[in-house]
């Protein structure tokens, strides 16, 4: 017979915990995954992670559908043989439709671990990413600070082409207060500085993915220089919880 071509291959690709949404508390680990797809419709992957826990076991690896900013069902499981941190795999009779979504739709990989249930390293298969951060905000971080029962995180994923992903999301805001809007704000930690990006117009714009495509500047400034993301309220026009990305 004739040696099955190769579809599409993704070499090397850099996973890490940050990628996972939410990123696991406490993680850094980071790793490497190639996937391989042939025309008998037949997929063969590996993946590697660097500073596995030593307490730590792998446990199942899967494809999900889904962007850099989200969590996705799984569409193809794929059963790894796990030796120590990593491992490996052949899928055979994937489905002409798994195939169209995985070279066309937006899917990554992800590994689950003993002590990263949810998932302990991912990737996007269709676009990288380049900046992630999941940052705490509280009221102590404001400038003044301000004492709040209030707390929040926002969650941000930056993909090549310029799109940022984010979710703002506070919780424990007090009864007669409201939440309005939030942004990323140019300043360096003790320092309140001016709005560059809005995360939420409105109370309705909280706990929910929104997209963002940034001008250069914006895209440059969001992965290098001093900024800061806040939610403000009704009683708190100034910022309620806040928080650095540096």
């Amino acid at each position: 017979g004739v040696a099955p071509t190769t579809i599409k291959r993704w070499d090397i690709l850099e996973a890490k915990a940050i990628f996972e949404v939410p990123a696991p508390a406490g993680k850094t680990e980071e790793g490497e995954v190639t996937i391989v797809v042939f025309s008998d419709n037949s997929l063969e992957y590996n993946f590697h992670i660097h500073n596995l826990n030593p307490g730590d076991v792998l446990t199942s690896a899967h494809i999900h559908y889904g962007d850099a900013g989200s969590s996705g069902p799984v569409f193809i499981d794929l059963n790894p043989k796990i030796v120590g941190s990593g491992g490996t795999g052949v899928i055979k009779n994937l489905r002409p439709g798994q195939i169209d979504s995985l070279t066309n739709k937006p899917a990554y990989f992800n590994a689950h671990s003993s002590q990263a249930p949810a998932g302990i390293i991912r990737v996007q298969l269709d676009k990288k990413v380049d900046f992630a951060m999941d940052i705490p905000l509280s009221g102590i971080n404001e400038v003044p600070a301000v004492t709040t029962t209030a707390t929040g995180t926002c969650m941000l994923r930056l993909t090549e082409d310029k799109i940022l992903y984010s979710k703002i999301t506070v919780t424990g805001i007090e009864t007669n207060d409201t939440l309005r809007v939030a942004h990323l704000h140019k300043a360096a930690s003790g320092v309140n500085g001016p709005v560059r990006i809005f995360l939420a117009n409105s109370i309705d714009d909280f706990g929910i993915l929104k997209t963002a495509t940034l001008v250069d500047s914006l895209y440059n400034m969001v992965k290098s220089e001093p900024m800061y993301a806040n939610a403000h309220s009704k009683l708190r026009g100034s910022g309620l919880v806040r928080g650095q990305l540096r």
